[in-house]
């Protein structure tokens, strides 16, 4: 007799057996540091197929090592894919290999009970994330360190800006990402910004001031240790991606901020192809050319 299908929406109180193979553990590691992961990127970074990726996600869904939601689609467009978040077997099998306590990975039940708006906007970081990661690899680089918005909201620094009126503010700077790439001889070093095309003008104006600041004041180099850095903005559209870049020109952030479309960024593209627009200059540029990381203490 052949075992019943396993169901793709409910969990069955006793699931077939699994072995917990080291790819699997990978996985779970990697949904605990994204916080959400959608099926392609899961199958992305780990596995050869969509039959191979569903199996074993369903599998780890099943013995409670991963939640799972599906996306919402619209009317007519078929099955939404599904996101997987921890779950409590997930989350001591995190805390085991990280070789911590439960308590201190930072996980808990209401992480995935994030509303829609914040969703989308994880996973389009993660898609950048894993763009980077696998261009990296590609090119024999290493993503050495990320860090996150979580991470990265925890004592965040806060520099003074000037309005148009004059006045002098007081801002808190959070990007949505810092990465570092290990290119072997050097270092390059990124903050990561993922616009859905949310952020009035006036904010961003204001944001970009910030970190001019933060920059010029010497508060980047104190806490990261390098001046090298490049401002990385991934936008949605090209409308946006034009908006924003004048924008960041009118207050004098050409020199640090490098704009392309999420389109665009691919891993066989976002380190070594010539989708970024930078420096005022009308044609685009590789992100990673041979040539040193930009040098923020001139600026």
């Amino acid at each position: 007799m052949h075992p019943r299908p396993i169901p793709r929406h409910r969990r069955v109180a006793h699931p077939p057996r699994m072995r917990l193979t080291a790819r699997d553990i990978q996985v779970v590691l990697d949904v605990y540091a994204c916080r959400a992961l959608r099926r392609d990127q899961v199958q992305r970074l780990h596995f050869p197929s969509r039959n191979t990726a569903n199996e074993r996600l369903k599998r780890l869904y099943q013995h409670r090592f991963l939640q799972r939601r599906w996306l919402p689609v619209e009317y007519g467009q078929g099955a939404g894919q599904a996101i997987y978040l921890l779950d409590r077997r997930g989350a001591d099998l995190v805390a085991e290999k990280l070789g911590i306590p439960r308590d201190a990975i930072g996980w808990r039940r209401t992480w995935n009970q994030v509303n829609s708006p914040f969703l989308q906007h994880r996973l389009m970081v993660n898609d950048i994330r894993i763009a980077f990661t696998l261009a990296a690899k590609q090119e024999g680089y290493r993503v050495e360190r990320w860090l996150d918005q979580d991470d990265l909201a925890v004592n965040p620094p806060r520099v003074a800006i000037t309005t148009p009126s004059g006045a002098v503010r007081e801002v808190a700077l959070i990007p949505d990402a810092y990465l570092v790439l290990n290119l072997g001889d050097r270092r390059a070093c990124f903050f990561m910004e993922a616009d859905r095309g949310t952020v009035p003008g006036r904010r961003w104006r204001e944001r970009v001031q910030a970190y001019l600041a933060y920059v010029r004041g010497g508060g980047y180099e104190e806490r990261f240790g390098s001046r090298s850095l490049r401002v990385v903005v991934i936008c949605t559209g090209e409308g946006r991606a034009r908006s924003l870049r004048r924008a960041t020109e009118r207050v004098g952030g050409s020199a640090l901020f490098w704009f392309t479309r999420l389109s665009q960024v691919k891993e066989d593209s976002v380190l070594a192809g010539k989708i970024w627009q930078a420096d005022g200059s009308p044609n685009p540029r590789a992100l990673i050319d041979g040539n040193p990381p930009n040098q923020t203490a001139s600026m």
